[in-house]
């Protein structure tokens, strides 16, 4: 948003929709996987190719490697694959995905039993379809927190397209599609928790550059609500930005981080009720284009609080979530490298995952990683604590679940590194190169 206005403190927080959980629960309703999956031992020496530290740990990973479709589930330490999966949205305990695949005019919409076979329920629609995803994200959203609203997006459609089409779709798939069209350049933004309220974001011509809105879809008709939503705090002040990325929680709290023309903001939306708050986030290096898309957003795993971290910037911030305020801004030294390109990444419960940025489980250090490699903070005072991979761009971080061991995909030539969470010592490296995600962790 424009820095001419007054500086928001208040945020709503949101933890994110989660990709990934533990496979052994339940989603609800239905039943744990029964297909076996094998287990890793926390003290095992895992068997590769490679030599490992007598008690180091291993553990299933979830990545995507260029030039092939989908994404594969390996063993870390040998590269082992166990499953194959489309890119999609799980629900919390992993047991059931949501995905959409078009071909030949037609788009099928099915629902999968991540460990089980035969696929569960579908239903086809006329034209090419897509999940949406949200500014730099390339995993899938379009799902309403209790699981049964699903929405997708015109297949090729962009920003600058004069009419807009969305596809709503009910979970049970036993009822007609509803296709809304709307007249000007419109793109997903959230649903509310009980896929009642559809938000997307209508692009709106300059001054200033990045112009939007924030409008309203009632799913049960496909009306375009009257109205915008506003920033509940400067009503009369235009939004302009291009989304980096967007955290969400059950509640309806949607957090997605804007770069805007003079500094990057975060956009709160509660859409539960329809209403927003924005929160202006330090300018210092808004001009580098490249480090401006480093900002990473993450939350703790008890919900106390939201940090915004920027590793190439050297810049972090926390936001209360109870008095909605920023607790604390804090810089560090940040090593210079190389620009690097957007990278691949997704958020998920098996254990802690982010493009830039993850909290440990008890929240007390976070990770974040730049162009320069990975800083190791503090969460409690936000100091830098430790630099790991100096000099090396890093696409995206994973934490094991029990904070120990650190996965980090290493921009050049894509190879996954194993750190030690403590102290940084290089573990090892899932064995061959070219990956381009990595997506989740899974507890095994």
């Amino acid at each position: 948003m424009p820095s001419t206005r007054r500086s928001i403190a208040p945020i709503a927080i949101f933890c994110i929709a989660s990709l990934a959980a533990a496979c052994t629960s339940a989603a609800p309703g239905r039943s744990a996987p029964s297909t076996p999956v094998p287990s890793l031992s926390a003290g095992a020496a895992p068997s590769g190719p490679h030599d490992r530290p007598a008690g180091s740990r291993d553990a299933w990973l979830v990545v995507g490697r260029a030039g092939q479709d989908g994404l594969q589930v390996i063993q870390a330490s040998n590269r082992e694959q166990v499953l194959t999966l489309p890119l999609g949205v799980p629900d919390v305990s992993w047991a059931t995905m949501v995905a959409a695949t078009a071909a030949h005019g037609t788009t099928l919409v099915k629902e999968l039993e991540v460990q089980q076979e035969p696929p569960g329920r579908s239903q086809s629609i006329e034209g090419e379809w897509r999940l949406p995803t949200i500014g730099a994200d390339p995993p899938p959203v379009g799902v309403s927190a209790d699981g049964q609203t699903i929405v997708l997006i015109e297949a090729g459609a962009g920003a600058g397209d004069g009419a807009s089409r969305f596809a709503i779709l009910s979970r049970t798939f036993d009822t007609k599609p509803k296709i809304v069209e709307l007249s000007g350049s419109f793109e997903y933004d959230a649903l509310s928790p009980d896929g009642s309220t559809l938000y997307l974001v209508e692009h709106l011509a300059g001054p200033p550059d990045g112009h939007y809105q924030v409008r309203a879809v009632d799913t049960a008709t496909g009306t375009l609500r009257e109205g915008i939503v506003v920033d509940k705090q400067v009503l009369n002040e235009p939004m302009a930005g291009y989304p980096i990325a967007q955290l969400r929680q059950s509640n309806g709290f949607v957090f997605t981080l804007y770069r805007g023309a003079e500094h990057p903001f975060i956009h709160a939306l509660s859409s539960a009720d329809g209403w927003a708050v924005c929160i202006d986030l330090p300018a210092t290096g808004s001009d580098d284009s490249a480090a401006a898309l480093d900002w990473g957003l993450t939350a703790s795993a008890d919900g106390r609080a939201v940090f915004a971290v920027n590793a190439t910037l050297g810049l972090a911030t926390e936001v209360d979530p109870n008095d909605l305020s920023v607790r604390r801004t804090a810089r560090f030294e940040a090593s210079a490298s190389a620009a690097i390109s957007l990278a691949k990444f997704g958020h998920e419960e098996g254990g802690p995952v982010g493009r830039r940025v993850v909290v440990s489980a008890d929240g007390s250090v976070l990770y974040a990683a730049g162009s320069g490699g990975i800083v190791r903070i503090a969460a409690d005072d936000l100091t830098m604590t430790g630099t790991f991979l100096e000099g090396s761009a890093i696409d995206a971080l994973a934490l094991t679940p029990d904070g120990g061991t650190l996965y980090a995909l290493v921009h050049q030539g894509g190879r996954i590194v194993e750190l030690d969470a403590a102290s940084g010592e290089v573990i090892g490296h899932v064995p061959g190169d070219g990956f381009d995600q990595l997506v989740a962790i899974v507890p095994w």
